[in-house]
């Protein structure tokens, strides 16, 4: 905490009075001495220590960071669900939180302001904050010209409750005393957990209380309130209200230091520990997420005192922090006969939380427009469908036992919810798509919204090795399924294999692969450009025509021949007309390629004798002319004819540009093979998204026969149908 000089003097309203210990003289009303100095013997002996998730338990000031609080409320700032999503930046501010508004010391704040309510997600460090101000007053550090009572509000149970009895029973005093320290000003009332008041008449009870109260005997006394963000609406009147900003790098550094301290670390380790988190939420970016709150910090340090290690596999990570939320943080509240906490929902195993919450968040990811921010109704049906509930109240209070126990679902304005972290949400939705039918997954990711949802949890849930995995699954066990059962495919993705394979070229073999595929299928070549940057780049270069630099490729030269080949088969193929004057270039270049190839030593030609002359009357036939209207008209004349003439030339002679002649339906399946496979690939061009291990299996399977498939792995494919 912060040292505020000990003389609880300040410049703003009602600072306590100079040299006076718990704000009265002694020859004042010296029988109320021995009663202040218990409380805060009791103060420091109920509420100076708390337990780490790890089990052990720690002096308050130990694992405590100093607060910063925001000027307005996120609440105040994003209002409604117009204002949140028009706030909201996914690239720059994945939390939507704390970013635009002024952030200050909370020791300031507190020591400056007579009624406050400090605000915060669940796990934010409200009550740690109150309770060191609390033990902050003990050894006169903070406002020592008062005197100090802080209350649990969540123990309320009765409606009879009233403030002043609640003070005189916590001082041991009576009720006159109290009232008498009222009127002189010098009572710091600390309550926290408004929220977690047992019932709505009972919190509304308590704010009627302290507005009361508060109002009544204004002067020098102060009230300070935590309560979680959303409970805006039971905020007494005249109260200012601040919210607990998320961590900020200097903040997660203290808290893991102090952590590691607190657990018996010499210094060395503790610093080893931490740059185990910097290193980690350096090189992942998004892992900072985990940092925001020391809730969510601390699972971290769990997690690292655990394994001695932060996992590499985020997933693994979440997989550990999420079930350390479900499991064991509400057992530390330890809130009997709270009215969130159902019995249906505390029923529930840890699985059936977790299917829960993977329902939720999935299924928002279903409206492209809106995926972070729920209607309060929408979740309460979604819940009440998923657990069978009777009645849209028991809904409810599951939602806010998921809020109150675990903190992974939050109430950001009135009826409007989300999840704590995108990051958890990402999460469950990963885990809501490895458990889709091999047909269902391949339908969600040939859909251009849900692929954008996986591009998105596959950068987040890094290495997304077991998603990526599975979605080729996906898409061999339904797509190519499907074209196991068409013979001329078939034969075609056979023809593939075998002239891939036929080349001796330093280029991956399914790149070469995805190459003629695309090729064939007249479609474009960006699925081979994206397995092989280098195929890609001497492609483009051949495409060029420049005859000084494709001399000096070290390429195979059967394969230069095809690449050259191909030039001509795509001018051809689309609009020769407007392109005559390039395709009798690249016709040269293909003249060149057969040469050098005929003349090859150890390297003899494949072609028939006569080739090289055909292809020269070929070349020789189109015209050199001077306008467009003069090509468009010699080619819709001879185009037709010329075409034929060169692809029957190069099938005989380089085994490409086959007519095939698949049907219109057949060649639907060959472009949705294709699309499948492209959006999997982009998917593993996604900085960290594969490991290299994943990256190299899936692309030796790709584009490859099914028979071939089930040949190479039985394990995948033998029991499916042929």
């Amino acid at each position: 905490g912060v040292d505020a000089g000990g003389d609880g003097s300040n410049k703003d309203e009602g600072a306590g009075d100079q040299g006076i210990m718990f704000g009265f003289a002694c020859d004042e009303t010296p029988d109320l001495m021995p009663a202040t100095l218990d409380y805060s013997h009791k103060i420091l002996e109920q509420h100076s220590r708390m337990r780490l998730l790890s089990g052990e338990e720690i002096r308050v000031d130990q694992l405590y960071v100093d607060v910063w609080l925001l000027q307005k409320p996120e609440r105040h700032h994003f209002n409604t669900p117009e204002s949140l999503l028009k706030n909201f930046d996914i690239t720059k501010d994945r939390l939507a939180l704390s970013k635009r508004i002024q952030r200050n010391p909370g020791f300031e704040i507190a020591n400056s302001k007579r009624k406050l309510v400090i605000l915060g997600k669940p796990g934010s460090g409200k009550t740690t904050f109150l309770k060191h101000l609390a033990v902050d007053w003990c050894n006169r550090k903070f406002q020592p010209g008062q005197i100090a009572v802080l209350i649990e509000l969540r123990r309320i149970r009765e409606l009879t409750w009233n403030l002043v009895n609640t003070v005189s029973q916590e001082l041991s005093l009576d009720a006159a005393e109290i009232l008498f320290l009222l009127e002189q000003g010098r009572l710091l009332v600390l309550m926290d957990g408004l929220d977690e008041v047992q019932t709505d008449a009972l919190r509304r009870k308590v704010q009627v209380q302290v507005e009361q109260v508060s109002r009544k005997y204004f002067n020098k006394n102060r009230f300070i309130l935590t309560c979680r963000t959303q409970t805006i609406g039971i905020i007494p009147d005249g109260f200012t209200s601040v919210e607990v900003a998320d961590f900020s790098l200097q903040q997660v550094r203290q808290f893991v230091e102090n952590w590691f301290t607190a657990n018996g670390q010499s210094q060395r380790e503790v610093t080893q520990e931490w740059e185990k988190v910097d290193r980690a939420i350096t090189h992942q970016p998004d892992l900072r997420e985990l940092t925001a709150t020391p809730v969510l910090l601390s699972l971290i340090c769990v997690v690292l005192q655990d394994s001695r290690a932060i996992p590499k596999n985020k997933a693994n990570l979440y997989k550990k922090a999420i079930n350390w939320l479900l499991r064991r943080w509400n057992n530390q509240k330890n809130i009997e006969g709270w009215e969130v906490g159902i019995e249906r929902y505390r029923q529930l195993s840890l699985e059936d939380k977790q299917r829960l919450l993977m329902e939720i968040a999935a299924r928002k990811f279903e409206n492209p427009k809106n995926f972070v921010l729920f209607q309060q109704d929408e979740l309460v049906d979604r819940v009440c469908q998923k657990l069978q509930l009777a009645t849209k109240l028991e809904g409810v209070a599951v939602l806010k036992a998921i809020e109150a126990q675990h903190g992974l679902l939050i109430e950001r304005a009135d009826e409007l919810w989300s999840f704590s972290h995108l990051t958890f949400q990402e999460y469950f939705t990963l885990e809501w798509l490895t458990q889709l039918p091999p047909q269902t997954l391949a339908d969600k990711i040939t859909n251009e919204q849900w692929q954008n949802v996986v591009e998105q949890i596959v950068k987040s849930q890094q290495p997304g090795d077991r998603l990526i995995r599975l979605i080729q699954d996906a898409i061999e066990q339904t797509i190519g399924q499907v074209m196991a059962q068409e013979s001329v495919i078939q034969n075609f993705l056979f023809w593939l294999l075998e002239k891939s394979s036929s080349l001796k070229t330093s280029y991956k073999l399914v790149a070469i692969r995805a190459f003629y595929y695309s090729l064939t299928t007249n479609l474009n070549l960006d699925l081979a450009r994206d397995l092989d940057l280098t195929l890609a780049l001497d492609f483009d270069l051949a495409c060029t025509l420049d005859l000084d630099h494709i001399r000096d490729l070290n390429l195979d030269l059967a394969y230069t021949l095809d690449l050259a080949c191909t030039c001509a088969l795509n001018l051809t193929l689309h609009c020769a007309h407007i392109h005559i004057l390039k395709l009798t270039r690249t016709l040269e270049l293909v003249l060149i390629h057969a040469l050098r190839l005929a003349h090859a030593l150890n390297c003899p030609p494949n072609l028939p004798t006569d080739w090289i002359s055909h292809l020269s009357q070929l070349k020789n036939q189109l015209p050199i002319l001077d306008s467009s209207e003069d090509m468009k008209h010699w080619w819709s004349s001879h185009g037709s004819q010329w075409s034929q003439q060169f692809l029957q030339l190069v099938a005989e002679s380089q085994h490409i540009g086959h007519d095939w002649q698949f049907t219109q339906e057949q060649q639907q399946q060959l472009q949705h093979y294709h699309e499948a496979n492209r959006f999997l690939v982009s998917l593993m061009k996604i900085k960290g998204a594969v490991s290299l291990e994943c990256r190299s299996d899936i692309e030796e399977r790709m584009l490859l026969p099914w028979s071939e498939l089930r040949r190479r792995y039985p394990h995948l494919y033998s029991e499916l149908k042929e």
